[in-house]
């Protein structure tokens, strides 16, 4: 009986999954959730728990990396030679910053986050009612839920301003859009309310929305808050600068001596850590495909496996040529020269005849320009690619390597800002980014005598390429109009509407209550 009450319930999770958006709240599906059966045991608590967190995995490295790394100063997915990549425009419209309500990740960002929220809805309402659970579990474990809600609702609030909040399960109507100080407003006194009760820190409970997670989360939010032009009781900074101190006073977290553990195939080790997707090359859905992602189609036969790559995503070249080619996070983080096959030593080829040698700096083909604009095709041999995360020995179409969103370095970083911001203790900072830059070189030979917010907003390139923070980290640092492939001669709009992305076409189609952000064309 149990068996079939867990089928039932990961069908109407399956089906949750699917729909356009949480928005879409006239839907019977969730009818299909045994609410008032299911959570009644270890087992179906796990498998609850399990999938809401599993929601996590549509965050990156599809959707919002794309939002992020592409529509800041890191990344770009250009057009190669051929049309791959071209898509209907959709990726030269979100390096350009001229991206709409139709644009493909915009719409698959809201889509994956509102369907998360809705998950998160379901599972908390059933944990709420389950009678398995003592009151102190149920403590914990509704926290942590509510957790991972916050996290997607930060996402969304992030990227998209003015979204709805939507936050009761059993409310089934169409909700419109919260202002972005709502929602902000939200997250302070939720975050808040939970952080004490999550999970304590400590490896075992790596992977769960934990006390420490409340805190990181809490820290985004109040740094960001000046930059997204909402009011804050108190000093924004000061309380980032706390929220930080108590992640800093766990007797858990470290900063790894080595910063590739935190990328290796067995990153899950990692006490730098602090809240993290949990990836497996197990996953038939919604995997960890970064290889897959921005490796040349040929790449595989150089790292003896067998993946099929799209010879997609890559750097932008000027952010690569602001790195110390002497720090080992440049080849750690990009994989720039020739490519050999394994087995025969040869050069590998390109489709069109070249050798395959991946370059940080790639111009526009003359004559490819699509759409009577400057956007045009690259080699396909273009582009500093991914080398963030190891790419085990025979690695097929996904990935063991977990994804840390947020991690220790990342809080000494934002704290070093937050006292600059804040008027605070210069000194102090400094040896905040010290220690991370002396971890990087192993030693102190490159450490500053002292920082500014300059120095500190590159090393936040240094640190966390690749990692879903460019564009958030260019509106705060004021550069966010300012793209890294200077060679492409494809400016990006200006307006400070564009700081934020439209609301989904495909959101407002099923849910005509949603108003579109300023700016954007009305619906």
């Amino acid at each position: 009986m149990k068996k079939k009450i867990i089928t039932s319930f990961l069908a109407g999770l399956a089906l949750i999954m699917t729909m356009p958006s949480c928005t879409d709240l006239d839907e019977n599906v969730y009818d299909k959730l045994p609410a008032e059966d299911f959570g009644n045991t270890a087992a179906e608590v796990n498998a609850l728990m399990g999938s809401t967190y599993n929601t996590l995995k549509k965050y990156w490295p599809d959707r919002f990396m794309y939002l992020q790394e592409c529509g800041g100063s890191m990344a770009v997915t250009p057009t190669r030679r051929g049309g791959d990549w071209y898509d209907g425009g959709q990726y030269r419209e979100i390096y350009m910053h001229q991206w709409t309500a139709q644009t493909a990740h915009v719409k698959n960002s809201w889509a994956a986050a509102s369907e998360g929220i809705g998950i998160c809805n379901a599972t908390i309402n059933t944990l709420e009612n389950s009678t398995f659970l003592s009151d102190a579990e149920k403590l914990t474990n509704v926290s942590a839920m509510r957790g991972v809600r916050a996290f997607w609702i930060y996402a969304m609030m992030d990227c998209y301003g003015n979204v709805p909040l939507v936050t009761d399960y059993n409310d089934k109507e169409l909700p419109t859009n919260k202002t972005r100080q709502e929602v902000f407003d939200w997250l302070i006194k939720e975050v808040t309310e939970i952080a004490d009760n999550c999970p304590d820190v400590s490896a075992d409970t790596y992977g769960k929305f934990t006390k420490g997670s409340a805190y990181a989360l809490l820290a985004k939010l109040y740094l960001n808050a000046e930059a997204w032009n909402v009011t804050v009781s108190g000093n924004a900074y000061q309380q980032c600068i706390a929220a930080c101190d108590k992640i800093m006073s766990f007797n858990y977290y470290i900063i790894e001596p080595n910063w590739k553990t935190n990328f290796s195939i067995n990153n899950m080790n990692s006490q730098e850590a602090i809240f993290s997707i949990c990836f497996s090359n197990k996953d038939t859905e919604n995997q960890n495909t970064m290889m897959l992602r921005t490796l040349h189609y040929q790449d595989y036969l150089a790292d003896n496996a067998t993946y099929s790559s799209w010879n997609g995503v890559c750097a932008q070249p000027d952010y690569v040529k602001l790195f110390d080619t002497e720090d080992p996070r440049y080849e750690g983080t990009f994989r720039i020269g020739e490519r050999r096959n394994a087995a025969t030593g040869e050069m590998l080829q390109t489709d069109h005849g070249a050798p395959l040698i991946y370059t940080v700096d790639f111009t526009i083909i003359e004559g490819t320009e699509y759409d009577g604009g400057p956007w045009g095709a690259v080699v396909q041999e273009a582009g500093a690619r991914c080398q963030k995360w190891d790419y085990a020995a025979g690695l097929s179409d996904a990935m063991e390597n977990h994804f840390h969103i947020f991690r220790l370095a990342d809080i000494y970083l934002m704290k070093a800002e937050a006292l600059l911001r804040s008027g605070g203790d210069v000194a102090e900072a400094t040896k905040l980014v010290n220690e991370i830059r002396s971890r990087a070189y192993g030693d102190a030979t490159h450490n500053y005598t002292t920082v500014d917010l300059d120095k500190i907003a590159l090393e936040r390139k240094f640190e966390l390429a690749w990692e879903a923070y460019s564009r958030q980290d260019d509106i705060r640092f004021g550069t966010f109009e300012t793209p890294a492939w200077s060679a492409s001669n494809c400016p990006r709009s200006k307006g400070d509407h564009l700081k934020l992305y439209p609301v989904s076409q495909d959101a407002w189609q099923t849910n005509q209550n949603l108003v579109q952000n300023p700016g954007y064309p009305t619906f």
